[in-house]
């Protein structure tokens, strides 16, 4: 079959998505945005389109400031939803931790701004709020990268409580420690931080043939806060929503189902949402001991695999695959790379942290294709622009991409992969998740946020500024 994937037409996605809409971290008004765009596509193309909502912790903005007894700023970035200090900010001693170790923790820490490389994580994290510091300077540990852009775990937040933190880069860290001053100021303010609603956009495509069993195709719409997000991921959306034209316009044999899911940045929300009411309602039928004897399939049954898109769009670099489920689908990517002469990378039966995760659990096999730049193309920074992006970039993988779907998935009478999860596979999902059941999860009222006693009145309307 002729290839019809046109990097043109995903390239205009990709400008729209960009530099029209801009940052869509998860549950802001541009990942909103984004999703309406990418569900009126969808229409257009006569798909049964739709939005399908779930509760996200989210905020609009976040700034901050971090200052020397002197006055002098220094550069950073506000790691949102961390807790905020107050309005006026926190000016408190500040004390250098070498390293993410346990022996680093005592009393010196408490009430202190804590300067250190990276954070801790897990039960040193926890270990660390125990002593109540006054705040967290992290730097990052890459050189010659702009400041990552995410934002501090909701839920971890509501578990363990969390510090007020900021982000620099290496160099700044490093110019910082060669004159460390006995106090720092620190100012963070997270706006509009709330419980609201996030967004994925659902797309099917009825198949020729008579089976009910569904092929779904993903990628995350979302992006990092305050960051363009194209190779990341407005590049596999983009894709995406050109290889929805392709199928809509020469028809397929099996179902497809197009989802575009919204915060992954921030802990695959969305995917998460979208499997857990599948999930909840797949054991909800399956009470019913006849539904079985009859030979029923629920909608999670009906899913069969999963082809993941995630990180495209640069030209020069590198295209991946990576596959969690029978070793035939790692078989099948590498024989056909090899016919065409493509260099692609086969990973099988490992991670790709992404929204496949969440149907991987649930013992759904994937596909993760992913075609990364240099190491300088700006991942998770504002520097991830649609400069490292082009139509040849996104043709040069989504071609790829195409035979084989045409091949594995489209042209056979017999679907060629097993659903069953072989035991590596299994190890390696329970093993990411280190959690007995993602999917068994609360959703929190947001705490109150810190309001300073004796803070001034301002007049209506105003806000005030870092």
């Amino acid at each position: 079959m002729t290839v019809q994937f046109s990097g043109k037409r995903a390239y205009e996605h990709l400008r729209v998505l960009t530099e029209e809409i801009g940052p869509r971290h998860g549950g802001s008004r541009g990942e909103a945005r984004a999703a309406r765009y990418i569900r009126d596509y969808f229409k257009q193309l006569g798909l049964g389109a739709k939005l399908e909502h779930y509760p996200i912790y989210a905020f609009e903005d976040a700034k901050a400031t971090l200052k020397t007894p002197r006055g002098s700023s220094i550069p950073c970035a506000p790691l949102p939803m961390t807790s905020a200090t107050p309005a006026r900010g926190v000016t408190k001693p500040c004390v250098f931790v070498e390293g993410a170790d346990a022996v680093c923790l005592d009393e010196k820490v408490r009430d202190k701004i804590v300067v250190m490389f990276g954070s801790f994580n897990g039960e040193l994290q926890e270990k660390f709020h125990s002593y109540e510091p006054a705040g967290l300077v992290s730097i990052q540990t890459a050189p010659h990268r702009l400041h990552f852009r995410y934002a501090y775990g909701s839920d971890a937040k509501r578990k363990i409580g969390s510090v007020p933190t900021v982000v620099l880069t290496l160099e700044d860290g490093l110019a910082l420690l060669g004159n460390l001053p006995k106090t720092l100021t620190m100012k963070i303010a997270t706006t509009d931080e709330k419980l609201t609603k996030g967004c994925n956009v659902v797309a099917d495509l009825k198949g020729a043939a008579s089976e009910d069993d569904v092929i779904v195709m993903c990628a995350h719409h979302d992006s990092v806060w305050g960051g363009p997000g194209a190779v990341d991921n407005g590049g596999g959306v983009a894709a995406l929503m050109e290889f929805a034209r392709v199928y809509a316009e020469q028809g397929v044999s099996r179902n497809m189902r197009f989802i575009t899911f919204g915060g992954e940045e921030t802990g695959v929300w969305g995917a998460k949402a979208y499997v857990k009411k599948l999930k909840d309602e797949d054991d909800r039928l399956k009470k019913d001991k006849n539904f079985e004897r009859d030979g029923l399939k629920s909608p999670m049954d009906r899913i069969r695999f999963l082809i993941n898109l995630d990180m495209m769009g640069p030209l020069h670099g590198k295209s991946n695959a990576v596959t969690l489920g029978h070793s035939d689908i790692a078989a099948s990517a590498r024989l056909l790379a090899n016919e065409l002469r493509y260099p692609l990378a086969v990973e099988e039966n490992k991670v790709y942290s992404s929204d496949n995760m969440m149907f991987n659990y649930a013992g759904i096999p994937s596909i993760s294709f992913n075609r990364g730049g240099f190491e300088d193309f700006g991942g998770h920074t504002v520097n991830d622009t649609i400069e490292h992006c082009s139509a040849k970039g996104l043709e040069h993988i989504g071609r790829m991409i195409e035979r084989w779907i045409d091949r594995y998935i489209m042209s056979l009478h017999v679907f060629p992969f097993p659903k069953k999860f072989p035991e590596v596979a299994d190890k390696a999902v329970k093993d990411w998740f280190k959690t007995d059941n993602p999917l068994d999860y609360e959703v929190f009222s947001p705490a109150k946020r810190y309001k300073p006693k004796g803070k001034r009145k301002r007049a209506p309307g105003k806000r005030g500024t870092l």
